[in-house]
């Protein structure tokens, strides 16, 4: 699992490092911060919140279009539980972890980052991610993320966005605890333990072409539906909207 974990590292590093104009234009950067809510054998059938220390790291996105992004993410959490094992022994645990991940994101409506005409649109995402036990009776851990949220614009460079991320582990040792329930007996959510974040996010694009760089800036259509008539493609590089008829028979005059 280890193994995993520097892979992950490495794919998340070159990620942050690639700088090219074309990765400025379409990535944005920001910082998150989380509540993570953790459920296992100490707390099956409802999730417990930490909210002290809150989850907190960074994250780069990169744009391939309007409808899909892929964000890599570093972010440091605690998880806290407490509760009854087998046979009515009270235990507790205190973890701590250092998250490493990819996420693959898809807009339910047409999104660009510190665009005036697109205002927010609602996401999804889902991916892969490992955990570094950082102490603890913990272990290191693989995981698969999903969830979604709403990303909204700000600014010239500014966006913001909420998000509830649900983390599937492969591992019953989160909380230190195999199988509190004894032999046999299994959990709503199965034996392995779960955990999830609730978190916002704030990202800030770097170098904005439409702003710094009309002679580069990348047309996209009208989202609005106003004056023109919406092309079916999602990418950067097309027609920001196809002409009404009522403009074209003016330019004829």
């Amino acid at each position: 699992m280890r193994h995993g974990g520097v892979f992950l590292l490495i794919i998340i590093s070159m990620l942050l490092l690639s700088s090219p104009a074309t990765g400025q234009r379409n990535s944005d950067w920001g910082l998150m911060v989380a509540v993570p809510w953790y459920m296992g054998d100490l707390s099956p059938n409802s999730p417990q919140p930490v909210f002290s220390p809150p989850a907190f790291g960074g994250i780069f996105r990169y744009n391939f279009n309007m409808r899909n992004s892929l964000r890599a993410h570093v972010v440091k959490y605690d998880l806290i539980g407490e509760g009854e094992i087998f046979g009515g022994t009270q235990a507790d645990f205190n973890a701590s972890f250092v998250d490493l991940g990819l996420d693959f994101e898809f807009n339910w409506w047409p999104y660009k980052t510190a665009y005036h005409r697109t205002k927010y649109s609602p996401y999804v995402s889902a991916g892969l991610g490992y955990g570094l036990d950082l102490f603890g009776d913990s272990k290191s851990h693989l995981y698969i993320p999903f969830g979604g949220g709403v990303k909204v614009n700000l600014g010239k460079r500014l966006s913001s966005g909420v998000e509830v991320n649900m983390r599937k582990t492969f591992t019953d040792r989160i909380d230190g605890v195999v199988n509190a329930g004894g032999e046999g007996v299994e959990s709503p959510v199965g034996n392995n333990d779960w955990y999830m974040f609730t978190g916002l996010f704030f990202t800030y694009k770097i170098l904005n072409y439409e702003n710094d760089c009309p002679a580069f800036a990348q047309p996209v259509y009208d989202i609005s539906g106003k004056g023109g008539k919406r092309i079916k493609s999602d990418h950067w590089n097309t027609n920001s909207y196809n002409e009404p008829a009522t403009k074209r028979r003016k330019k004829r005059r």
